[in-house]
């Protein structure tokens, strides 16, 4: 069920720990609700990723031989963004549907966005804008659900999240977690039934806020580097005693679990990539000093450091009444972060290797309605991405002229899916098994979108 402090709407998961305090106390960590449970990925899976990445070649079944992005952040604007007032505006349609705002050029002739996009807007040349996802889900949860594994809800059955499946089979690079959801997770972001090890690590709290730190990052109770260091060698000495009683799959969690930690926390290259203090201000700026912003920058740090897949949350979209002021207050964050990050990826040369998405689960009715705002629309409905495998100045597909129909290209969750992951270089008519031996396809019934490929 979807969260209401993370997801506010009008629809309105505690994790359980699985290790207890005294276990942690002789580490000095708190790291529990991602580190304790990596320990289920198995050992095989690992070393098969270790040979692959040693020998150049796909790690294993799931991989194709080459992908176009290294890493994706995914940005959910959760509640249900307005395609009309963003990225497909009509302005040639009656008041009740044109709504309140003006439509503007683009870096793309004869294409138009929202006033409140004039920074998306230049940078048109670099994004591409699908008009035509269309879908039949309208209720928040499931329509989340949908767009966040490429799959309708399946009762009983968790599907993988994009994320949680780019954790799994991609190979790991460095200390930090393979996914990261910033500020925090996404409804339907998890893992389903691969388990809480592949779920996504969140740092928790606003990192706009001047004292932002990742919880738990820092060894508990003040101590030092060499404090840890000395637990970590009387741990192993230990273990080395006891190892030849005791080898069962418990032990070997555990210890696993201490190893995954000890990386992150005595890895200073993964305790910066969190530090945003470690950017100029101008660049802070540039983002916008407000928590998509900053949680963009964020994203853009940790997949330079090595992160597969990173989520941005950012909420409010639910614009049922009152939409045009709401969204006059929402559309300029997402306008400067959005197009910051896309332009700051560029400038590094990372945006050819990093595929980015700002999706939500559905559009907004083309009729405004009588408390000035628009409701749940899942018909007809406007994404964008840029690189990793997109193809800038591209605008696919088409609504009619009330943004209420596909007119042009249809585009469902399970092609954008299928999209996704062949850029990212998985295969997407693989399948996976759950623990009770169902399997199912990654993108069943999907096609990626070729004309949105460079």
């Amino acid at each position: 069920m979807a969260r209401c402090d993370v997801h506010t709407n009008c629809d309105g998961t505690v994790r359980r720990d699985f290790l207890k305090a005294g276990v942690l106390g002789l580490f000095g960590l708190g790291l529990r609700d991602w580190f304790a449970m990596r320990t289920v990925l198995a050992q095989a899976d690992a070393k098969e990723r270790e040979n692959a990445e040693r020998e150049g070649r796909p790690a294993g079944p799931g991989l194709l031989g080459e992908a176009k992005a290294d890493a994706a952040i995914l940005i959910f604007t959760a509640g249900g963004l307005s395609h009309l007032d963003s990225w497909d505006p009509k302005p040639d349609a009656a008041d009740t549907v044109r709504g309140s705002f003006q439509a503007i050029p683009t870096a793309i002739p004869g294409i138009r966005v929202s006033e409140h996009l004039p920074r998306c807007a230049k940078v048109l040349n670099d994004l591409c804008v699908i008009r035509s996802m269309t879908s039949n889900e309208a209720a928040h949860e499931r329509g989340t659900h949908y767009m966040m594994t490429g799959y309708p809800p399946l009762p009983g059955f968790g599907v993988p999240s994009f994320g949680s499946v780019s954790a799994k089979l991609l190979p790991r690079r460095g200390a930090l977690p393979p996914y990261v959801a910033v500020p925090s997770e996404v409804a339907y972001g998890g893992a389903g039934f691969l388990g809480a090890a592949l779920d996504p690590f969140s740092p928790g709290g606003d990192p706009a806020n001047p004292g932002f730190a990742v919880r738990d990052l820092s060894p508990e109770g003040g101590l030092t580097a060499e404090r840890v260091d000395r637990r970590r060698n009387l741990r192993q000495a230990v273990d080395a005693a006891f190892a030849r009683h005791e080898a069962s799959s418990r032990s070997q969690a555990v210890d696993e679990f201490y190893q995954s930690a000890y990386a992150l926390i005595s890895s200073a290259n993964a305790r910066a990539a969190f530090d945003l203090r470690g950017e100029p201000d101008p660049m802070r700026d540039f983002y916008g000093r407000h928590t998509l912003g900053q949680s963009c920058l964020l994203a853009r740090r940790l997949v330079e450091a090595g992160v597969r897949f990173v989520t941005v949350q950012t909420g409010g979209w639910d614009t049922h009444n009152n939409g045009f002021r709401a969204l006059s207050g929402l559309l300029p964050p997402f306008d400067q972060a959005f197009a910051a990050l896309v332009t700051d990826l560029k400038q590094r040369g990372m945006l050819e290797r990093t595929l980015v998405l700002a999706v939500g689960e559905f559009g907004r009715t083309p009729q405004v309605n009588q408390q000035g705002g628009r409701d749940h629309y899942p018909q007809c409905f406007s994404i964008a991405a840029a690189g990793g495998g997109f193809k800038g100045g591209t605008v696919i597909g088409a609504s009619d002229d009330n943004a209420a129909n596909v007119a042009e290209r249809p585009v469902k969750p399970e092609d954008l899916s299928a999209t996704l992951y062949q850029c990212l270089g998985i295969d997407y008519n693989s399948d996976l098994e759950s623990p009770e031996g169902i399997r199912i396809v990654l993108s069943r019934g999907g096609v990626p979108v070729t004309e949105a490929l460079a």
